[in-house]
């Protein structure tokens, strides 16, 4: 939507801001007072980034409409007439069918939404389809009804007519058109345009941006189109902090294209996806595991930008994350007077995570509950099993730097 300040202005007050202007390159020649030549500077500059707005505004509309519209790398453009260059090098019109036959019309159509008179349009293609239900060039009707809307900026409104092309006439020529048609829009209302309500754009439209991407995969799988939707899905996830969605939505990309120029990117952020998922120690940390695998394929496949990422200091940080997880698992059985399953969990803390701050906490609580064994049951749990016969304590299971220390401590 414009800015109030990048509307148009009537011819009366495009005349004042001519006066404006010349009143503001006068004050650079006459002895005006201080404060005013200040007001009419300020004045001029708010004038100029105005205008620079409009003109922004007007560009981005133009790439929109082109792109809506067809008009760049489209296979047959709009009004788009055929010629052929004769001996006495004049050129003569070819496939000018008759103005009043359907294909006439449909040409009349095309150049209407060309010449951007989206409601004239749209008008002659409704009475178009209502005539020729079952002519040939109905799929192209309905494209070109959909066209015209979007002139209109009637996106919402288009995609019926997109959405109908697609499911009735998959084996039309019109068919991929259609469907990046439905992307370019799915990614306006992604970006956060909103549907019309009583003439105001007031209904958030994410709801049927994530349909468009995930019904555009389904209707051109390992196309380039579809690789587009599928990292547009994800994006659209990882924007809305949907981890888990998105995590899911960049694997499934990774999958269906393995040869993809944009893997490293889905790589990396299905690594931050994963991160994102993990709350804390005390909630599950499948998704730090998970991170923790993607990031060593990431190392071995993409070295350059794993240095570049700092991916060994990010998996130190992981590692830690997960032994701090493990400990408050042992916290919570020692918590509820299970002392044996306490003791467990923190040997393997101690074995599978020698190097991290849990492990020493690990160790000093393991002691704690080792001391305690030689009075009274930790908790009243019962008797714990013989250090010397247990095989949780073997060298080969515990980290060789505690191993020596949490012995004694049994003895």
């Amino acid at each position: 939507m414009r800015d109030d300040c990048c509307r148009p202005l009537p011819s009366r007050g495009d005349s004042k801001r001519v006066t404006l202007a010349v009143k503001y390159r006068l004050a650079q020649v006459l002895p005006l007072p201080q404060e005013t030549r200040i007001i009419l500077a300020m004045l001029e500059s708010y004038r100029m980034t105005c205008a620079a707005k409009a003109r922004m505004l007007r560009l981005e509309t133009w790439a929109v409409m082109l792109v809506l519209a067809g008009l760049v790398g489209s296979p047959a453009m709009f009004g788009q007439e055929h010629y052929t260059l004769l001996p006495d090098k004049n050129w003569e019109r070819l496939d000018a069918p008759d103005p009043a036959s359907p294909e006439g019309s449909i040409l009349a159509i095309r150049k209407l939404v060309a010449a951007e008179e989206g409601k004239a349009a749209q008008t002659a293609a409704t009475e178009w389809i209502e005539a020729n239900p079952n002519h040939v060039l109905i799929p192209e009707a309905h494209l070109l009804r959909g066209d015209a809307r979007v002139v209109r900026r009637r996106y919402y409104e288009a995609l019926f007519d997109y959405e109908y092309l697609a499911q009735k006439y998959p084996d039309s020529p019109q068919f991929h058109t259609a469907l990046e048609r439905q992307f370019t829009i799915a990614n306006l209302f992604a970006s956060g345009m909103r549907r019309r309500l009583w003439g105001m754009r007031v209904l958030r439209a994410n709801g049927e941006a994530e349909e468009i991407f995930i019904r555009i995969q389904e209707r051109a799988p390992g196309s380039a189109l579809g690789e587009e939707a599928g990292l547009a899905l994800a994006d659209f996830y990882f924007d809305r902090a949907e981890m888990n969605s998105a995590a899911e939505a960049y694997d499934l990309f990774l999958k269906n294209y393995p040869r993809s120029s944009r893997r490293e990117r889905a790589m990396l952020q299905l690594i931050r996806a994963n991160l994102a998922t993990f709350k804390g120690p005390r909630f599950d940390a499948a998704g730090l595991i998970e991170a923790s695998e993607r990031l060593e394929d990431y190392q071995q496949q993409f070295p350059a930008g794993a240095e570049e990422l700092g991916a060994d200091a990010l998996l130190v940080r992981i590692e830690e994350s997960l032994a701090q997880k493990a400990f408050y698992t042992g916290r919570w059985f020692e918590g509820r007077g299970e002392g044996v399953s306490a003791k467990y969990v923190y040997e393997r803390v101690i074995r599978d995570y020698p190097q991290t701050a849990a492990a020493k906490e690990a160790l000093r609580y393991h002691q704690r509950i080792s001391g305690q064994r030689a009075g009274e049951p930790v908790g009243g749990s019962g008797s714990e099993p013989n250090p010397e016969s247990d095989s949780r304590l073997s060298p080969d299971r515990l980290g060789p730097d505690s191993v020596g220390t949490l012995m004694e401590s049994e003895s």
